[in-house]
């Protein structure tokens, strides 16, 4: 053996190692910030990755980038045979930088399935749900949306609207499943993705849930403002926003474009009336703006949580650095989008 060989063999024996361990560790920083924030990991109505057989992590070559090896959790609900077609759903996490090793990104998507627990909705409700990852670039830990908020080079390098689009062509054929009824949700990050899926795949996507996102911004701060284009088809959305959160702020700021703007830019693209019927809980901390048209059934509803943080309504637990309070459980975001979902096929606006 000579001496460059065994050099070889030695500095792969030792990135093997170093993988080995940095995955284990980034699990056992997910399991302890999960556990700080007293989620309960046995609580009978959590699907979760690490007790389920029915979710699965998968991977693809999708894209027309450079980066082009693409992996997602899939969770297939106990109750599918094939047998009738079966809605789809897509949840995008949002940054992973704030818990664990993000490079290691096939771990991302199962946060955001322990932190929405969707997939429980997905076994009650008989829909398929998939959790797609984003890639790891160096300047972000969030998926590329289509470049469109800024001009930062790294996101050149991913092709997210190709990975979709291949990964909703692929779910089609290997699983029996309702055309008309394909939805995406997501949280920070995977809310503004959300909305840029509802622009450049208004042919497949039937509506969308953004929670705690923006149609755009400016990554740099302080500059011009970019963001989405318009759909090119009408998509029914559902908004979640809290009137305290921190990373995007209901109010907007130098990074990023504000909830009203946002809303007002999706119901102008949906023919919306912009009078919205406006709603109140009794705490008046859940206020409801409802626009519609009647001409074609379109709807977009924004839900206003009054002093909610950067939030998934509903959940066990807060995202990042936000103050826990109870406005976060007076609603529940997987039952009000999946009310919405339901009320919103395809077929209707095509």
């Amino acid at each position: 053996m000579t001496w460059v060989t065994y050099l070889r063999r030695t500095i792969a024996i030792i990135i093997c190692i170093l993988l080995i361990g940095t995955t284990f560790l980034s699990v056992q920083a997910e399991n302890s910030f999960l556990k700080r924030k007293s989620y309960d990991f046995q609580k009978e109505k959590a699907s979760t990755v690490f007790n389920s057989k029915n979710t699965k992590l998968k991977f693809m070559l999708a894209g027309n980038a450079l980066r082009c090896i693409r992996s997602y959790w899939l969770h297939v609900p106990s109750g599918y045979d094939g047998s009738e077609p079966v809605p789809l759903v897509f949840v995008l996490h949002g940054s992973a930088k704030l818990y664990f090793p993000y490079w290691f990104h096939f771990l991302r998507g199962s946060w955001i399935e322990e932190y929405t627990n969707f997939s429980s909705k997905s076994d009650e409700e008989g829909f398929i749900v998939i959790y797609p990852n984003s890639k790891f670039i160096f300047c972000s830990g969030n998926f590329a949306y289509n470049h469109e908020i800024g001009d930062n080079f790294c996101y050149s390098l991913i092709d997210d609207m190709g990975f979709m689009r291949k990964l909703i062509d692929k779910m089609e054929k290997n699983y029996n499943i309702n055309s008309s009824r394909i939805y995406v949700t997501g949280l920070s990050g995977g809310a503004i993705m959300s909305y840029s899926i509802g622009s450049h795949l208004s042919d497949k996507v039937a509506a969308i849930a953004p929670v705690a996102g923006t149609i755009g911004g400016d990554l740099r701060g302080g500059g011009e403002f970019s963001h989405i284009k318009a759909p090119e088809k009408p998509v029914p959305a559902i908004i979640f926003h809290g009137t305290d959160d921190r990373n995007l702020p209901y109010n907007g700021s130098a990074y990023s474009i504000s909830v009203n703007e946002s809303v007002s830019f999706w119901v102008n693209h949906t023919g919306c009336n912009p009078e919205p019927e406006i709603n109140i809980s009794k705490s008046e901390k859940i206020i409801k703006r409802t626009y519609t048209n009647n001409c074609n059934n379109m709807e977009v509803a924004l839900y206003t949580t009054v002093g909610g943080g950067h939030w998934w309504p509903g959940s066990d637990t807060n995202f990042g650095s936000e103050v826990f309070n109870d406005t976060i459980q007076e609603i529940d975001a997987n039952d009000l989008i999946w009310e919405f979902f339901e009320k919103h096929p395809k077929q209707e606006y095509i």
